[in-house]
Parts: C-alpha cells; sequence; structure tokens
C-alpha cells in the first residue's frame, strides 16, 4: 500500500469505485439527460482532478474529490433512470390512449 504525505492511503478503491458510477451513469443514459449530464461533468472533473493529486501524492484530498465523484455519478444515475421511467409512463399512457380510443371505435 502506498502513503503519501501525513500518512493518507492511495485511494485506489476510491478511484475504481468512482470510474465505476460514472461508467454506469453513461450506460444508462445519463449524457442525454441535461440534468444528469451537469452531473456526470462534475464526477468526471473531478476524477481528473484526484488523478493529477494522486500523480502529486496528494492522497487525502484526491480521497475526498474521488468520494464526492462517486456521490455525483450515482445522482447521475439516478437521474437518469428517473428520466428513463417517467419517458416510459409517459409512452404507456399514450399507448393506453389509443388503445382505448381503438376499442370505442368498433
Amino acid at each position: 500500500m502506498l502513503v503519501g504525505c501525513g500518512g493518507a492511503a492511495l485511494p485506489t478503491e476510491q478511484l475504481t469505485t468512482a470510474k465505476a458510477s460514472m461508467a454506469a451513469a453513461e450506460v444508462a443514459g445519463a449524457p442525454n439527460e441535461p440534468a444528469a449530464a451537469l452531473m456526470l461533468k462534475h464526477a468526471r472533473d473531478q476524477i481528473e482532478q484526484a488523478e493529477k493529486l494522486i500523480a502529486e501524492e496528494e492522497y487525502e484530498p484526491a480521497d475526498w474529490l474521488l468520494r464526492r465523484a462517486a456521490v455525483d455519478a450515482n445522482l447521475a444515475l439516478a437521474l437518469a433512470e428517473e428520466a428513463a421511467t417517467a419517458n416510459a409512463a409517459t409512452q404507456a399512457k399514450q399507448d393506453l390512449e389509443k388503445l382505448k380510443k381503438a376499442l370505442s371505435e368498433e
């Protein structure tokens, strides 16, 4: 285990978690939803900053940035899933209305 200034350990687990959370948000469609895309950008920026801090062996601030990045990426994921659910509900409602109309015309 690598330890930098102040005794903080290299935040490899947090880096992996943040990147995995970001990837999950991307797969869920976060780039296509404005609010989710913004949170995804925040997460990406924080990961980039953290990687620079890691290169400078500033592990403690990198750890905090990576934890925040994971939270932002998880929020992006939730926002993307919420938008997808809302879109599916709207489509189902429209389909139901079409079906009702078709049945009433018979």
